[in-house]
């Protein structure tokens, strides 16, 4: 079940996340972030004057404020997606991504409890490690939301096309995927299944042909398009980009 949000721009869709965040977390949510380039954390918790910077930002516009005003987002708990394995805030880490950002010491100011996945063990214990944190936590949380993106293959979080993570019974899985950084450990499509809504954000022509195949009604192959899941997923997605139809 989604819903396409058009925006003029990056800068008008980070400011479109971060309303329809207040709307759908409070302190009873679980609220997954995933990596990438799409979403810009500082402008869409009302970061972007803290004194660190976000690699992936490309735009220096945001919300004026300098942290999440008292009761503006305030989850139960914050958890990652997936991630490049390695060792803890390793220079290519989503976690590293999100503290430059500035969201462990906001989560930490406002004592919201923070999952992340590297903890350096081997990606096997990784993983396993990480599958009993996230079943504690779909047991503690009955909302969960998730913010997300996709590349330009069409895999989402760490879920690539034709990937362990596509197919497996397990909430969580490490595996060596076609990339860049190949060794990855990521929540699988069983785990997102078990969410209630999800922000998907598309930014720039680099997308275009990857939105095109999620939102074709004759591609239907999860396995090979992930993130065609959105699309056919009974789960509420607000999928925002400034990418003509």
């Amino acid at each position: 079940m989604i819903e396409i949000v058009q925006v003029k721009d990056k800068a008008e869709g980070q400011q479109k996340a971060h309303g329809l965040l207040k709307k759908l977390v409070d302190q009873s949510t679980l609220l997954a972030l995933s990596g990438g380039t799409s979403p810009d954390y500082r402008k869409i918790f009302g970061l972007d004057r803290h004194e660190d910077f976000l690699r992936s930002s490309t735009s220096s516009t945001g919300l004026r404020k300098m942290i999440v005003e008292p009761g503006d987002i305030t989850p139960g708990a914050i958890c990652v997606t997936d991630d490049r394995y390695g060792e803890s805030f390793h220079e290519n880490s989503n976690e590293l991504l999100f503290k430059k950002a500035g969201l462990k010491d906001w989560a930490d100011k406002n004592c919201i409890e923070t999952h992340k996945i590297l903890k350096g063990n081997n990606p096997t214990q990784t993983a396993a490690e990480y599958e009993n944190e996230i079943v504690d936590l779909f047991k503690r949380f009955k909302r969960r939301v998730g913010v997300m993106g996709f590349g330009n293959n069409v895999h989402t979080a760490g879920v690539f096309p034709y990937s362990l993570a596509a197919k497996s019974p397990d909430y969580v899985v490490a595996e060596t995927v076609d990339d860049q950084f190949p060794k990855r450990i990521t929540l699988t499509l069983k785990a997102l299944g078990q969410f209630t809504s999800f922000i998907v954000l598309a930014f720039g022509s680099a997308k275009q042909d990857a939105l095109k195949i999620m939102m074709d009604e004759k591609e239907n192959d999860m396995q090979k398009y992930p993130a065609i899941f959105y699309r056919k997923s009974k789960i509420k997605t607000y999928l925002i980009t400034d990418i003509s139809p």
